[in-house]
């Protein structure tokens, strides 16, 4: 699959394109760079690795119902992001969302590049809504998104707060961009399919996996 070159609003240059089966050593490689914190936040485990059953899980996937963008460094080729939305079981139009950025390079506007290229992408597969889970105790992004049109809080506990978001005509509005501060902040959580997903593979699944 063609890279495309990209200039952050830091005047770094990534390169961003679909995510293959291949790159399972790629996000094996980030997850390892991500801070325990960050990976407690997005993956809701402090583990050092992932596993075979997860790798592939995250790598091979269909690019319909499943699609994930994937951002290296132009300079080692090593990954340094990864936006994806995994579409619901009992609503064709609406899907999940995650974004994942390793540490070092969040706050530069890699967030926006890849959850953009990711909603051009949803809006071609006929999504029309994402859903996003963010920290309850993150008032200010909850003060934007209850005042923004075209969301709407479908659950809600004590420890997150899930909205689901239209999707403009084209772009992100103000919404999507409501769901990136949250992330940036360190209070986006993962997607519901995503943690079902992993809490759901078997013992078979996680065997040969080495922390």
């Amino acid at each position: 699959m063609k890279s495309n070159d990209v200039r952050l609003r830091d005047g770094s240059v990534v390169q961003i394109r679909e995510v293959e089966a291949s790159d399972a050593p790629l996000l094996a490689d980030g997850f390892a760079r991500l801070s325990v914190e960050s990976r407690q936040l997005r993956f809701l485990t402090g583990k050092s690795g992932l596993t075979p059953a997860e790798l592939r899980y995250f790598t091979e996937i269909d690019h319909h119902d499943h699609e994930a963008f994937g951002a290296l460094n132009p300079v080692d080729g090593r990954g340094l992001g990864i936006a994806r939305y995994i579409r619901l079981e009992d609503d064709p139009q609406g899907a999940e969302v995650a974004v994942t950025v390793i540490d070092a390079w969040q706050r530069r506007g890699l967030g926006t590049e890849l959850l953009t290229r990711l909603a051009d992408r949803a809006r071609q597969e006929g999504i029309h809504h994402f859903t996003g889970l963010v920290a309850a105790e993150n008032v200010a992004v909850a003060g934007m998104l209850r005042d923004t049109h075209g969301v709407r809080v479908t659950e809600r506990d004590p420890e997150a707060v899930e909205y689901e978001i239209d999707l403009p005509p084209r772009g992100l509005g103000d919404a999507l961009h409501s769901l990136l501060q949250a992330f940036g902040r360190r209070q986006f959580r993962p997607p519901v399919a995503i943690r079902e997903t992993l809490l759901a593979l078997t013992p078979e699944d996680l065997a040969g996996h080495t922390p």
